[in-house]
């Protein structure tokens, strides 16, 4: 019975030990995949958030007429630069935007679009131009089941911990 309450004890212990100071909660388990250092691009992009704190977002979407439970991602995350971003830019910046939220240094949410964002240049880019004409050929086909572009506005916001990171860059720097 004291080799049970001996092996529980240290059990506790173990896991009051592992998860002290916060690793379990409190964001504290997003600092661990933060271990891994920033890219060039991340760091670039960090900056340009913290001077505006929220970013438009888009995804494209494909949708049915003939249903409208069929809804399909083509592309996501979309954040242009400039209305003729081509598609491995845009691939490109969506690598990085995804790694940073995977890190826990900002969101990306499609269910709150910035209510004054300025969504036109993604309505007008050369890629969602592109997009609304590959779906419109193939809706020719009586098979395809997609039928209807769509673009999905979102926003992109600086976490508290990308917030941090950013203080800890301008530290580095002084």
């Amino acid at each position: 019975m004291n080799h049970h309450d001996h092996d529980h004890d240290h059990h506790d212990h173990a896991h009051g030990h592992g998860c002290s100071g916060g690793c379990c909660g409190g964001g504290g388990c997003a600092s661990r995949k933060t271990a891994a250092p920033l890219t060039a691009e991340e760091i670039e992009f960090l900056k340009q958030l913290a001077q505006t704190p929220y970013l438009p977002l888009a995804r494209f979407v494909l949708k049915s007429t003939k249903s409208n439970h069929f809804e399909s991602v083509a592309l996501a995350p979309v954040h242009l630069k400039d209305k003729t971003d081509s598609m491995e830019m845009v691939k490109s910046m969506g690598a990085v935007l995804k790694s940073l939220e995977e890190r826990g240094f900002l969101t990306l949410d499609y269910e709150e679009p910035l209510e004054n964002g300025n969504y036109s240049e993604y309505e007008n880019s050369d890629l969602y131009a592109y997009f609304k004409e590959t779906v419109a050929q193939a809706e020719n086909h009586d098979d395809y089941l997609y039928d209807i572009p769509d673009l999905e506005h979102g926003s992109i916001a600086l976490t508290y911990a990308g917030q941090q990171a950013i203080i800890e860059m301008d530290q580095k720097r002084q």
